[in-house]
């Protein structure tokens, strides 16, 4: 994994380490390939030189010896000064080989067998390899095949290629009548002797090695314009890659990650219209207090980064508690939660940070802000709508209604937290947590009332300081009131508010018991 990794995060080196060893494998078989090729081009190098040689020999012999004596002309000849030391074909063979070994360097070349002529100066087998070669040679069943080895001379590694010399029935009349012949008995097919060519491979290395300069130079140019090219796309790629890492991320400020996974789509390319999904969630809306006449007295300019300020401190908290923002509402926050725990948590923790960010921008705003934080947990439709140019992520439900519903009646009651019933009934910690009934309210919009609670915060209207006996006190006064005793209710918030003087919902409550039991009288 770890190396993956790296090849992930460091592919141009990556690449460039393939290439230095894929590079270093063709340059050793190129150098294994050349002194193959050495060797074979030595071989064909040397069969090619003694096939002219004896070419020369055979054609000397047929077309210029035979005819002079058919024709009566005497030919006889000189090797080494003394006349008539061996026939004029093998005379001209071997002066002939020794002026193309001196015009050729490296190449040396030799006539010779075990049975030379008497006068014949060095005409027998020289060393070892001669002597191997003519008996391989003689009693081999291919008389046309080399006998080759290869064998350091002089400090040079040097090809020893040599091949019969069989003979013919012109060479079989000739040698068994020739006085200086020392055998007399050949006969046609019979190995008279060998001719053999030493090439210092050295020599073959320098003729090939301008072309294999040639194919290296080639190469070398070829690597290095092949990683330009690579560097090239992998940096294009690079940029793509980055372009499109930070589209996902523009896409993902505008579409939340979590809305595509609802809908079961990898990438916003993936969404399509209509696309949408039902699900069981709690729904969370928070609002500033009075937000209309706090911006009274900002420019537009300071209106927006006003509250981009206050929304970079609260959205944070929302997705570390699992939550994502479906939208903002001006100074308006929606966010979707699974868990009703977490949504509680979030809205807990908004309330919290608001007195640190009260305390940080005090010399920025007229007054400390106030936010009211309402939940609620229902089947909702979550999906996108609009038309194929135009399309928005949105939720629809009439969960999400009565949740905005119910922050907006944190106003009336004076209150920063209200949950309903449902989903408080939800919550798996709710003995941890410190809340009140508030009561059936009919919100806004809305047919069939809604059960509320008021949950504490540690907020700066001291109601979490509020006794347990002050809160049942509030919670029979509500229910008193719900069954319409509003005498009885009356008395009990009159009670409760002695305690707790500067409790709006209790006043509230108290407000409508005068009204209710003046219409009664």
């Amino acid at each position: 994994m770890k190396y993956l990794n790296f090849i992930h995060k460091r592919p141009l080196i990556t690449i460039f380490i393939l290439c230095i060893f894929g590079g270093g494998a063709i340059f050793g078989n190129m150098v294994y390939l050349s002194r193959s090729i050495n060797k074979e081009l030595s071989l064909k190098y040397a069969d090619s030189y003694l096939i002219a040689l004896n070419t020369f020999h055979s054609l000397y012999s047929t077309d210029v010896v035979t005819r002079a004596k058919i024709a009566g002309i005497v030919v006889s000849a000189e090797y080494k000064d003394i006349p008539g030391a061996i026939p004029v074909p093998a005379t001209f063979s071997i002066e002939l080989a020794e002026k193309i070994s001196e015009k050729e360097s490296g190449v040396t070349t030799r006539l010779y067998s075990n049975f030379p002529f008497k006068n014949r100066l060095n005409g027998g087998p020289k060393d070892e390899y001669e002597h191997s070669a003519l008996s391989h040679l003689r009693f081999s069943d291919d008389k046309t095949l080399p006998f080759i080895a290869y064998e350091t001379i002089n400090n040079q590694l040097t090809l020893r290629y040599s091949k019969s010399l069989v003979m013919a029935q012109s060479c079989v009349n000739c040698h068994n009548s020739h006085p200086n012949s020392t055998k007399k008995d050949w006969t046609v097919g019979d190995v008279r002797g060998a001719r053999v060519v030493n090439i210092e491979l050295n020599q073959v290395h320098n003729i090939a090695q301008d072309g294999w300069l040639m194919t290296l130079f080639t190469m070398v140019s070829s690597f290095i314009i092949l990683l330009l090219i690579i560097y090239i796309i992998i940096q294009a790629l690079r940029t793509s890659i980055r372009m499109l890492s930070l589209t996902n991320t523009a896409y993902n400020r505008f579409v939340p990650h979590e809305f595509l996974s609802y809908l079961n789509k990898q990438s916003i390319i993936d969404v399509e219209l209509s696309d949408n999904v039902e699900k069981q969630m709690t729904i969370l809306f928070s609002d500033i207090r009075s937000f209309t006449t706090l911006s009274e007295g900002m420019t537009p300019e300071e209106s927006f980064k006003f509250i981009n300020t206050y929304l970079g401190v609260m959205g944070p908290i929302i997705r570390h508690n699992n939550g994502f923002i479906d939208k903002y509402i001006g100074d308006g926050i929606m966010a979707l939660f699974d868990n009703t725990d977490d949504a509680v948590n979030a809205g807990l923790q908004m309330i919290e940070v608001l007195k640190s960010y009260n305390t940080e921008n005090v010399s920025n705003l007229p007054s400390d802000l106030n936010i009211g934080v309402g939940v609620h947990r229902g089947k909702l439709r979550l999906g996108t709508v609009g038309e194929d140019n135009r399309m928005d992520g949105t939720v629809i439900s009439d969960a999400v209604n009565l949740a905005a519903r119910i922050e907006n009646e944190t106003k009336i009651f004076g209150s920063q937290f209200l949950i309903s019933e449902y989903a408080l009934q939800n919550l798996e910690q709710k003995d941890d947590l410190r809340y009140r009934l508030i009561g059936e309210v009919k919100v806004k919009g809305k047919a069939k009332s809604v059960t509320l609670y008021d949950i504490f915060s540690t907020d700066s209207d001291g109601k979490n300081r509020v006794s347990d006996e002050s809160i049942e006190l509030f919670e029979d006064a509500v229910k008193h009131f719900q069954v319409k005793s509003y005498a009885s209710a009356k008395g009990r918030f009159e009670k409760y508010v002695k305690s707790v003087p500067s409790d709006i919902a209790a006043l509230y409550y108290l407000t409508l018991c005068n009204e209710y039991n003046d219409k009664k009288g």
